[in-house]
């Protein structure tokens, strides 16, 4: 045989390889997905890697570079997801380097809801890692997830209308605050940690027979994890006398949980409610 014959005969093999590791890796991706594990996901790439985005949370396209920004990136979403399912299927490019993946994603967001997306990706590899992978989805369908903040607001009021003190709290983050923005006579100006937090608005309702808040206005901030929320609260005291008054709420947001809220109002109509409350604890 031919030294050429030699050379002819294993340059489809070491092709074949290629492929093969690229195929490979590209399961692995989506496999350290699924189970979020970072670590795992974080050694699928290059040092000097990029990762391209159609859209970032900004609205604008973008890219990551780097492996540790890229890992980090991908684990600051990590924290905001439960059970992540994805299905997906890989093909092999006429580049042995490259593979073509489509997929889709449904993940059940620890703040509540569903996320749920599908698109289409392309993976250029250099032997067993990511050298660059490009990435196109619903960009609507991911913008989305960012207004999920909203929704938790929405929901926040709404497990307080129904008085589930247990549900809301679940909203909470561990090291949340609520502060007034203006001293109210009766109250404290503010309360640190989620069990404190429980613990006072079970007394506040303890001094209220219902409490109905009616949402006026929802306004996620620009390129900001804060929530406005403009309201009007409307509730029956165990006294017999009625509190109505106009709030306006920021919520603050850190692993999609409430981490900071400021409820501004004018605090004398206010005085009923402590009025309320000092009659409970008397």
């Amino acid at each position: 045989m031919r030294p050429d014959d030699d050379k002819e005969g294993t340059e489809p093999m070491t092709e074949q390889t290629e492929g093969t590791r690229a195929l490979r890796v590209a399961h692995d991706f989506y496999a350290a997905l699924q189970a979020k594990d970072v670590d795992a996901f974080a050694g699928l790439w290059e040092p000097d890697a990029v990762y391209r985005v159609p859209v970032t949370p900004d609205g604008v396209p973008g890219e990551f570079t780097g492996r540790d920004t890229i890992a980090a990136a991908v684990g600051q979403f990590f924290t905001l997801f439960g059970d992540t399912r994805i299905t997906w299927d890989a093909e092999p490019m006429a580049d042995s380097r490259k593979v073509l993946a489509t997929w889709t994603m449904e993940i059940d967001l620890l703040a509540g809801g569903t996320y749920r997306n599908r698109g289409a990706s392309i993976f250029r590899t250099a032997g067993d890692r990511i050298a660059e992978y490009t990435e196109y989805v619903d960009t609507a369908a991911f913008l989305g997830l960012f207004a999920a903040n909203s929704a938790t607001a929405q929901r926040f009021f709404a497990l307080l209308h129904d008085r589930d003190i247990d549900a809301w709290g679940e909203l909470w983050h561990d090291r949340g605050t609520v502060s007034l923005p203006q001293p109210v006579a009766g109250l404290r100006p503010r309360i640190e940690g989620r069990d404190d937090i429980v613990a006072a608005y079970r007394r506040l309702f303890a001094a209220c027979e219902t409490f109905d808040a009616e949402l006026t206005g929802v306004h996620p901030a620009v390129n900001s994890d804060a929530v406005c929320v403009q309201y009007t609260l409307h509730a029956k005291l165990a006294t017999g006398a009625v509190y109505t008054n106009n709030h306006t709420a920021v919520l603050r947001f850190r692993d999609g949980l409430v981490s900071d809220y400021r409820d501004a109002f004018s605090p004398r109509p206010f005085g009923e409610v402590i009025d309320a409350l000092r009659q409970r604890t008397s």
